[in-house]
């Protein structure tokens, strides 16, 4: 069975005042700009069985070839703990990205079926949903911040790069 990852790649939301957000930050390459942000009725994101919403538009100003590898790293800030690779694209993991595509379009609606995905602005919504068990690594979460970093590499060349931070808790499970 197929089962949703932590990608939320390129996606744009109206957002309404009472919700919470983070705001995705770029943090560089060569052919992908990222801006966008997480929004959720709370701070805190219950593991498991909660949710955030992410709205992320991507502009790449020249075309992204077969073999474009997303790399997603997701450490916990008070300790380093990095998340585990679970199923190969849930945690912290790399994908190719069009391989993804292809296989998993209900998850990462580019409106191409597949590379080279060529220069333009994508915008797209996605719902990271929190219900592995295994998330809460190395024991409880009481409010525990985490950094996601995703980077589009070609070779070892980084062509595309946010991060997001994010509250976990499993206070109460």
């Amino acid at each position: 069975m197929k089962r949703p990852f932590l990608l939320a790649v390129f996606a744009v939301l109206t957002t309404s005042p009472s919700l919470c957000s983070h705001i995705i930050t770029d943090c560089g390459g060569s052919y992908v700009s990222f801006s966008g942000q997480s929004t959720n009725s709370i701070d805190i994101t219950q593991v498991p069985g909660g949710s955030i919403l992410l709205s992320i538009t991507a502009i790449n100003i020249q075309p992204l070839p077969v073999g474009v590898v997303l790399t997603k790293l997701i450490r916990r800030e008070a300790d380093d703990v990095i998340v585990p690779c679970l199923d190969g694209f849930s945690g912290s993991c790399q994908i190719d990205l069009c391989d993804f595509m292809i296989n998993y379009p209900e998850l990462i609606s580019i409106p191409v079926a597949g590379c080279p995905i060529p220069p333009a602005s994508y915008v797209f919504n996605s719902n990271l949903v929190f219900n592995e068990l295994w998330l809460p690594v190395n024991g409880n979460l009481q409010n525990a911040t985490y950094n996601m970093r995703y980077e589009l590499k070609i070779e070892q060349e980084v062509v595309g790069c946010f991060t997001l931070p994010i509250i976990l808790s499993t206070d109460g499970v």
